[in-house]
């Protein structure tokens, strides 16, 4: 086999070349049987048009012969997303293949109607019992599957469009009304936790989380050297993902770079969370437990459990089940006035960040970068809604005449 390279080593493939102006020219053979040229100026633009080009080339061999099944579809649109990252195209496979191949992806495309969507996620809500989380992220990879259809005209018209309205009206905890804590109630937990003996280790962690707004994949893969304590900030760079890949067990995989390009980004400590860092080396040393575990070239991480390893995907939310119990249990033991408080995991600690930014009057802009948002109105819409009684406070602050 002949292997060929440009003037700058890159490896060419089979219908590449470069040219003598300095472009590049992809040669093919379209389902017609026509022959097709394309230019670009850079290798990397080419391969992404010839992506493309091979989506479009299936989808229309396929079509042609009509028999295109939303399986086919999907993996003519995993093809386009080659710019994703390599994580993110293996949790889009594995969702899809855990709970939409075998199902409503046999069926031909074109009978594929809204109300077979909404059954489909009933069925998965009620027999299977998958969460309104799941079901949302399946609903994300089939609207933008069935778009492509539409895009291609192969359909008319999108039939997962608003096809979990229902399951997300009866279920705000998974829309912008996630449960979320105020400063002051934030307060009160990470104090209840700190002098509570069963629970004090876990005082750290959860206190990062609630003052840094880190996801779960980016702080239990933080490591020393991206926190700088003399300087007050740390750095997110990577990301964590737990899947299974080719069949093999589930384990943690990393990434160059984080969820979006927005995500990589420095977050300030106050004095307290960098207490709560001293706090963490002070706990592992006094446990002799040191990290013995390196994933895809990363090691020296800051969260380790009792074998020196990252904490397993469901831990943290765990404690936080029991934390939580314990805490409103108290409260009823006490006969308190006090509010219980709802049920957290780690994604609610970020949503408490954001809540006690905005209690601080901090820019929403700045919230946007420091959350690590591609999209402002992500940050307008789900991150920057506070508590009545905040809002009344503000109001009376405001428009108090002076």
């Amino acid at each position: 086999m002949n292997i060929r390279f440009d003037s700058k080593g890159n490896r060419l493939y089979k219908g590449e070349k470069e040219r003598a102006d300095g472009r590049y020219e992809f040669r093919y053979t379209n389902h017609k049987g026509e022959r097709c040229s394309i230019y670009e100026t850079r290798l990397h633009r080419l391969r992404l048009e010839e992506a493309k080009i091979a989506y479009k080339e299936r989808t229309s061999i396929l079509y042609d012969l009509k028999e295109l099944t939303l399986n086919d579809m999907f993996e003519n649109w995993i093809v386009s997303k080659s710019a994703l990252k390599a994580n993110t195209l293996r949790g889009y496979r594995q969702t899809y293949d855990s709970f939409v191949r075998n199902t409503l992806g046999k069926r031909n495309i074109e009978e594929i109607k809204t109300i077979d969507v909404k059954s489909f996620y009933l069925n998965l809500k009620t027999e299977r019992c998958i969460s309104t989380e799941t079901i949302c992220r399946i609903q994300n990879i089939l609207f933008q599957i069935f778009q492509n259809a539409v895009d291609s005209d192969i359909l008319w018209k999108n039939p997962a469009e608003r096809a979990t309205k229902e399951i997300r009206r009866s279920h705000p905890k998974h829309s912008s009304a996630r449960a979320r804590l105020n400063e002051a109630e934030a307060n009160k937990l990470t104090d209840f936790i700190l002098k509570t003996p069963k629970f004090r280790e876990w005082y750290p962690i959860i206190y990062i989380l609630i003052h840094t707004g880190l996801r779960h994949g980016e702080v239990v893969s933080l490591r020393w050297c991206d926190v700088n304590l003399p300087k007050k900030y740390l750095e997110v760079n990577h990301n964590a993902v737990y899947l299974s890949v080719g069949g093999e067990t589930a384990r943690y995989h990393f990434s160059e770079g984080t969820k979006t390009e927005a995500g990589t980004r420095k977050v300030p400590l106050d004095s307290r969370v960098i207490e709560a860092f001293e706090m963490e080396k002070e706990i592992l040393a006094s446990k002799d437990i040191t990290c013995v575990q390196e994933i895809d070239g990363y090691t020296d991480f800051v969260f380790l459990n009792r074998f020196g390893k990252m904490f397993d995907p469901g831990a943290i939310n765990k404690a936080l089940v029991r934390i939580v119990e314990a805490y409103n249990s108290a409260i009823e033991e006490a006969n308190s006035d006090e509010d219980m408080l709802p049920h957290l995991s780690c994604h609610c600690l970020r949503h408490t960040f954001a809540v006690i930014l905005c209690e601080r009057d901090v820019n929403v802009k700045v919230t946007q970068l420091l959350l690590g948002h591609k999209d402002i109105s992500t940050t307008m819409d789900i991150y920057t809604s506070v508590s009545q009684e905040f809002e009344f406070e503000e109001y009376v602050r405001k428009m108090e005449v002076r």
